[in-house]
């Protein structure tokens, strides 16, 4: 009794013919070649996703259905990729991807330092002045000669610090372009 018990099981597992190996060649029915594709897209797009990520490779993969519609994918996007291709490896201004990313990380990181200074520097007027900025408040209507002298004064030492952190920031930046090798003094 236990035979018959294993040759039925092994009846109902031979059922399927698992997986196997196809002939290369166009399919020929229209519902077969659309589901085929649709499948192999996805694996095909999975697959280009992987040598990105674990070869940091940028990739690009245009394919177009048999219907007519263009699919594609691209890391880290079709269209940087292919002007990298037909520029060969230069952005239209000169620099690579990767250089191109890491300067905008850097500046990036010093713009988020920058806004936390600022936001502190907001907070000790805030707390001090009890307003945001001290000219807001400020009527110039009531004051006289002497007070809009000492404000006028005032206000160009904001503008001449102002200048000066832009220049500094400016200043920066371009350290961080010569820093890469991406502008020549």
């Amino acid at each position: 009794m236990e035979k018959k018990n294993e040759n039925e099981n092994e009846e109902i597992k031979k059922k399927s013919k698992g997986r196997q190996k196809i002939k290369i060649e166009k399919i020929a029915n229209r519902n077969s070649l659309q589901v085929t594709f649709s499948k192999r897209r996805a694996g095909v797009f999975k697959k280009a996703s992987e040598l990105s990520a674990l070869c940091g490779a940028e990739v690009a993969v245009i394919v177009e259905s048999p219907a007519g519609k263009v699919y594609s994918f691209g890391n880290p996007c079709v269209d940087s990729v292919i002007n990298r291709y037909e520029t060969g490896g230069r952005d239209e201004d000169g620099f690579s991807a990767a250089l191109r990313l890491q300067i905008e990380e850097e500046s990036k990181k010093k713009y988020l330092e920058a806004m936390g200074i600022l936001d502190k520097e907001k907070a000790v007027s805030v707390g001090v002045s009890g307003t945001n900025n001290w000219w807001e408040d400020l009527s110039l209507d009531n004051l006289g000669l002497q007070e809009l002298q000492e404000c006028m004064a005032s206000m160009e030492v904001l503008n001449n610090n102002l200048l000066k952190r832009a220049d500094d920031l400016a200043n920066s930046s371009h350290d961080v372009l010569y820093q890469f090798g991406a502008m020549k003094w």
